[in-house]
C-alpha cells in the first residue's frame, strides 16, 4: 500500500456475501465496521447496494451507522434516501411476464417468492421459506398461485428459489418465452433466480444515483460477489469482487479482494483509501488481486 489518499468519492456496498455470509450464520464484522468508519470520516459516502427488500437492509444500514443517503434494494429496482425511506424512484415487473412467470413456476413446482408493494408473497411455507424469512428478517404470507396473480399491483420483482441446476435449466428453457418481454433474469446467489424490469440492474441504479449526488463515475467503488453485482462492477470506476466470487463475477472487477470468511469487504476499503489514484486492472486486462 502506498500514503497517497484515493480519489474515491462514493462506496457502494453490497450485503449478502460481501458484507456477511447470511449462509453461516454471521453478521457485519467489527474490521468492516472500523472500514466504514474510516471511509466516512475521510469524506468518503458509503451506501448499500442489495437484491434485499428495503426492510431488510435497513438493519445493515444501522450496523453499519451510515449517514443519510440513498439505499438501493431490490437489485436496482428503487432507491429510497434513508433513514426517512423517502422513495427516490421504484420500478415494476411488465404485469404479463410477472404472470407467465407465476404460471411457469408453477408447473415447475418451484417456491415462488413475490414482491408486491411492500409485502413479500410466498406460494408454500417450507424450509426455503423459513430460513429465508429468518435471514432477511421480513414477514411472508402464504398465498395460493390464483391468489398471487390476483395482485393490486405487478410485483417489483420476483425471486424463485430451487437447487442451482434446477434453476439452470428453467432459465435455459423460459429465456425464449421472455425474450421479448421487457425484463432480465439474473442470480442473486446459486439457488436464487430473479426476474426484475428491463433496465434494473445495481449498476443502472449506482449510475443514477452517482449523478444526483454529483459524483464522478471514476470516483465511485463497487464491492460484490454475485452475478447481481456484475453490471455494477463494471460501471463503477473501482470495480471489486469478493475473493469467494464466481469467475464470471471476478472477470467483471478491477480487483479482487479476500472472500467474506476473511473481511475481504473491509480489506479492500482500508485498500482503496491508501492506495495511489488510477490504479486499475492487472497485466492482460485480468483483476488485480490485493
Amino acid at each position: 500500500m502506498t500514503t497517497d489518499r484515493t480519489d474515491i468519492a462514493l462506496i457502494a456496498l453490497d450485503l449478502d456475501g460481501t458484507a456477511f455470509d447470511a449462509r453461516q450464520g454471521t453478521g457485519i464484522s467489527d474490521a468492516l465496521k472500523s472500514a466504514v468508519a474510516e471511509a466516512q470520516a475521510s469524506g468518503v459516502r458509503v451506501i448499500l447496494a442489495t437484491g434485499r427488500a428495503v426492510v431488510s437492509a435497513l438493519p445493515h444500514w444501522q450496523a453499519l451507522r451510515l449517514r443519510r443517503g440513498p439505499l438501493i434494494a431490490y437489485n436496482g429496482a428503487e432507491v429510497v434516501e434513508v433513514p426517512q425511506r423517502t422513495r427516490w424512484y421504484r420500478r415494476q415487473l411488465d404485469d404479463e411476464a410477472a404472470r407467465r412467470l407465476v404460471a411457469l413456476a408453477n408447473e415447475w413446482d418451484l417456491l415462488c417468492q413475490v414482491y408486491v408493494g411492500d409485502e413479500l408473497w410466498v406460494t408454500r411455507e417450507d424450509l426455503r421459506v423459513r430460513q429465508y424469512v429468518q435471514k432477511h428478517k421480513i414477514p411472508a404470507w402464504v398465498r395460493s398461485w390464483a391468489e398471487i396473480t390476483a395482485w393490486p399491483e405487478p410485483p417489483i420483482k420476483i425471486l424463485l428459489q430451487a437447487e442451482p441446476e434446477v434453476l439452470d435449466r428453467f432459465r435455459a428453457a423460459v429465456a425464449p418465452i421472455f425474450a421479448d418481454f421487457p425484463v432480465r433474469f439474473m442470480k442473486s446467489q446459486a439457488d436464487y433466480l430473479e426476474m426484475v424490469p428491463a433496465g434494473v440492474g445495481k449498476g443502472p441504479a449506482l449510475a443514477w444515483v452517482a449523478e444526483r449526488l454529483g459524483v464522478a463515475r471514476d470516483q465511485v467503488m463497487a464491492i460484490g460477489d454475485a452475478e447481481n453485482d456484475i453490471d455494477m462492477l463494471r460501471w463503477a470506476g473501482l470495480g471489486i469482487a469478493m475473493g469467494q466470487s464466481p469467475p464470471e463475477v471476478k472477470a467483471a472487477a478491477d480487483a479482487v479482494t479476500r472472500p467474506v470468511s476473511e473481511d475481504g469487504a473491509a480489506w479492500a476499503i482500508r485498500w482503496a483509501l491508501e492506495r495511489t489514484p488510477g490504479v486499475g486492472q492487472g497485466e492482460g486486462g485480468k483483476p488485480l488481486w490485493i
